[in-house]
């Protein structure tokens, strides 16, 4: 009986916490991000860099959150971002959760060469 006892609180020991899932989405978060920066993606006439424009950069690690919710409940779908500068920038400063869903699941499904105005997917 004693080494029943020994082998279940050894399992039990061994179990990772249930925030261990937590700290993975956040880095999954910060790695998509961190993905999404290396591209480089410019704005304006100025070609500024997009990651140095906070309201631009807060948005797209919102997207990231998101898609990493999104994968943790299907990983068919992508944590990183996909998608071009003229179809995710109307989002990004929406504010509106299921309208980026939406447009993920979009993007998820398109056939290849296909692109969309941007003018939040009604093409």
């Amino acid at each position: 009986m004693t080494n029943i006892f020994s082998i279940v609180s050894v399992v039990l020991l061994n179990l990772t916490p249930p925030a261990a899932a937590g700290e993975q989405g956040i880095s999954l978060v910060q790695d998509c991000f961190n993905e999404w920066k290396s591209r480089a993606w410019v704005i304006g006439e100025d070609n500024i860099p997009a990651h140095e424009v906070p309201k631009f950069a807060e948005g797209i690690r919102k997207v990231c959150q998101i898609r990493s919710q999104m994968y943790d409940d299907d990983p068919s779908v992508s944590p990183y971002i996909q998608g071009r500068l003229a179809e995710l920038a109307p989002y990004l400063f929406s504010g509106d959760d299921e309208a980026i869903k939406q447009l993920i699941k979009k993007l998820q499904t398109r056939r290849p060469g296909q692109s969309y105005s941007g003018s939040f997917m009604r093409d």
